[in-house]
């Protein structure tokens, strides 16, 4: 069914949330994974620093996270791509080079003001994305979470 599920990630909740149902896809279907970050990166005296301040630099979350997932056995591959594009458009460029049956994002992220409704991000690679898109809620992770302490309250 899905050969190649490429997980989008900035390293947010929301990013944490599209991750559990990508790893949902993969496990149905026995592909792979490819999560994608694109790092944006400041220039001039200010190059090396990620574009939006926080409080832990996003590629340290994530390359966290693959770690975990390694160490599970997930077959996971991480691209990360430093550009100052959109990010929907290295994401849609990764899928395309990896061949990806489905793209898994979430609806939030860290991005800017103008994406707080659906989100930036999402809303454009919704428009070129070259597979179908998944984009995943914060609400799908609450149910998720009410449906195994349910199921783990029946058993």
């Amino acid at each position: 069914m899905y050969s190649t599920v490429l997980w989008a990630t900035d390293g947010s909740d929301g990013a944490e949330c599209a991750l559990t149902e990508a790893l949902r896809l993969v496990g149905l279907s026995g592909g792979r994974l490819v999560a994608v970050h694109c790092d944006h990166r400041l220039n001039g005296r200010s190059g090396g620093w990620a574009a939006l301040a926080g409080a832990e630099d996003p590629r340290i979350r994530i390359e966290r996270t693959i770690d975990e997932l390694h160490e599970t056995g997930c077959d996971v591959q991480l691209v990360t791509r430093r550009s100052h594009r959109e990010a929907a458009d290295v994401v849609a460029e990764v899928a395309a080079e990896v061949d990806a049956d489905v793209i898994v994002c979430g609806t939030r992220g860290l991005g800017a003001l103008a994406g707080a409704f659906l989100g930036s991000f999402t809303q454009r690679l919704l428009h070129i994305a070259p597979c179908p898109v998944l984009a995943v809620g914060p609400r799908a992770e609450a149910i998720t979470v009410s449906h195994s302490a349910s199921a783990e309250v029946s058993v």
